[in-house]
């Protein structure tokens, strides 16, 4: 099986979501902020919003690569509007800071 072939299995799925989501908040936040605590902010917003945690964290890589990608449109399409809502509201600023461009 080729890795586009197991891209679309729902566990390497829902790993790769949740490792680019961690990836990204670490980023945001700092050498000192751990896999271990990206992973309890996204469990503790998943539980607390009552969003699935795979939607969650594909809707913090949607806010960092930008609205306009195919991916985040179709998912948005497919019901994960309230997990792009999450996301934007607890990342959004954090995401924007980590991509704006630097200023002189």
């Amino acid at each position: 099986m080729t890795i586009e072939a197991h891209r679309d299995i729902p566990a390497v799925r829902r790993l790769t979501a949740l490792d680019t989501a961690q990836a990204l908040l670490r980023s945001a936040r700092g050498r000192s902020y751990t896999e271990d605590q990206a992973f309890d902010e996204l469990l503790d917003a998943s539980m607390r919003f009552h969003v699935d945690i795979v939607d969650l964290c594909e809707a913090v890589t949607d806010l960092a690569t930008g609205p306009g990608t195919v991916q985040g449109l179709r998912r948005t399409v497919h019901g994960h509007r309230r997990a792009h809502t999450v996301a934007a509201e607890l990342w959004g600023p954090l995401l924007d800071r980590r991509t704006a461009p630097a200023e002189n």
